[in-house]
């Protein structure tokens, strides 16, 4: 079974350990919650980090999804916007 909430903005962000987590709101349904990410490279949890940071900051619009096992924050008007430029 598969979750998907449009709309949901990153309320704060905070590193622990070897984990990121990251707190979640809104969308129609009014979310509310915490996911704690895994990344046991240091370089890849700085990038992670910046990014949550950055849409923290920035309230960007997100798609959330959760899976049985996974959870995944999508910004879907970025991957739009990339997929539109032109190629020259």
């Amino acid at each position: 079974m598969r979750e998907v909430h449009q709309d949901v903005r990153v309320l704060f962000v905070e590193e622990d350990a070897f984990d990121v987590v990251v707190a979640v709101y809104g969308g129609p349904d009014n979310i509310c919650g915490s996911v704690r990410l895994t990344a046991d490279d240091a370089d890849h949890r700085a990038r992670q980090l910046r990014l949550l940071h950055r849409w923290a900051s920035e309230s960007t619009p997100l798609t959330f999804v959760m899976s049985e096992d996974r959870v995944a924050l999508v910004n879907d008007r970025a991957l739009v916007e990339r997929l539109l430029e032109p190629t020259n």
